[in-house]
C-alpha cells in the first residue's frame, strides 16, 4: 500500500517542533491524526496497536511509514481580529495561549498560512492485513478530506485540501460511503467564497451551539472540556472544506470519539446536509 497525495492549507495552521515559535510539519502529528480516524472507522484498539505501533505492554514495531516531503511555505501578515467577532472565538485560544507560553504563534512567520504545499506520503513497511490495509488507506484520504493538523484542528485550523477538487454532489456521496456513526452536516447551506467567511461561520454555529444547550468550556461533554486536571478534546470537529464551488462550513462527530454522553442526536437534526 502507498497513499501519497500533494496537500495544501487552506486555513493557518500552528504546528510546530522542538521550536515552537518555527513551523514545522512533523510526520508524528500525521501519524497520530491517521490512528483517530483509523479508530474512528472501526479499528479496533490491537488491529491500531498491530499497525502502528506500541511501547505499553511490550514494544510493537509500526508497520506504516508516514513521510512529509517537499514543504513550500507560505508566509503572510500576522492574523488579526476581535476576540469578541466570531473569528476570534476560533482563532483568540491560539494567540492567547501562545502569549501565556512565550510562543507568538500569530506573530508572522510562526504558523503556516494557507497556501502553503506539502506532499504527504504513507507506506507499508511490513505487511499489513486487508483488513487494516483498507483502514490505513481510508484515514489517510479521511484525514486529507476532513481532518486538520495542529492547534486548534477540531476547529478547522490546519485543514487541508487536494487535487483535482471535488464538486459539492461528488463529496456528499463520499461523505455517504463513511461508517454511519459518523455524522457529517453542514452548519449552514451557504457555499462561501473564501475560507474566512467560512470557518467565521463556523465560530458562530459553535458559540451558538454551546449556548443553546448550555455546554460552557468547562462542561463535562463530548464539544470537549477544561477543568483542572480533567480535560478532553472535542467529539465534534469544524472544518471548512473546499470544493469547486467554493468553502462548506462542515461539522463531523462521532461518539467513537469521546467518553461523555453522546450528542449524535443533536448533530443528526441538525437542518443541513452535506
Amino acid at each position: 500500500m502507498t497513499y501519497k497525495s500533494r496537500l495544501t492549507f487552506i486555513t493557518p495552521a500552528f504546528l510546530a517542533g522542538a521550536n515552537q515559535n518555527t513551523p514545522e510539519i512533523r510526520a508524528a502529528s500525521i501519524r497520530g491524526q491517521l490512528r483517530w480516524w483509523f479508530r474512528v472507522l472501526g479499528g479496533t484498539l490491537d488491529q491500531e496497536n498491530q499497525t502502528f505501533g506500541n511501547v505499553h505492554g511490550g514494544t510493537v514495531t509500526s508497520k506504516v511509514v508516514v513521510r512529509v516531503s517537499e514543504v513550500l511555505a507560505k508566509v503572510e501578515p500576522s492574523l488579526s481580529f476581535s476576540p469578541m467577532s466570531d473569528f476570534g472565538y476560533i482563532y483568540y485560544f491560539a494567540e492567547a495561549s501562545g502569549k501565556k507560553e512565550g510562543i507568538h504563534r500569530t506573530m508572522q512567520g510562526s504558523y503556516f498560512a494557507p497556501g502553503t504545499q506539502f506532499t504527504l506520503t504513507v507506506l507499508e513497511r511490513a505487511p499489513l492485513g486487508q483488513r487494516e490495509r483498507t483502514l490505513v488507506s481510508n484515514a489517510a484520504q479521511c484525514l486529507t478530506r476532513l481532518g486538520c493538523l495542529g492547534l486548534r484542528s477540531s476547529r478547522g485550523c490546519g485543514a487541508m485540501t487536494e487535487e483535482p477538487l471535488q464538486d459539492r454532489a461528488d463529496f456528499a456521496m463520499w461523505t455517504r460511503t463513511l461508517p454511519r456513526d459518523i455524522i457529517i452536516r453542514c452548519a449552514s447551506d451557504r457555499v462561501y467564497k473564501d475560507w474566512k467567511s467560512c470557518q467565521e461561520s463556523l465560530g458562530g454555529f459553535l458559540r451558538e451551539f454551546r449556548k443553546n444547550h448550555r455546554l460552557s468550556g468547562k462542561t463535562q461533554s463530548a464539544l470537549g472540556f477544561s477543568d483542572g486536571r480533567a480535560r478532553e478534546s472535542s467529539a465534534m470537529r469544524l472544518r471548512p472544506v473546499q470544493v469547486k464551488e467554493g468553502y462548506i462550513p462542515v461539522v463531523i462527530y462521532t461518539d467513537a470519539a469521546c467518553t461523555q454522553s453522546s450528542l449524535a442526536a443533536l448533530v443528526s437534526n441538525l437542518n443541513f446536509r452535506v
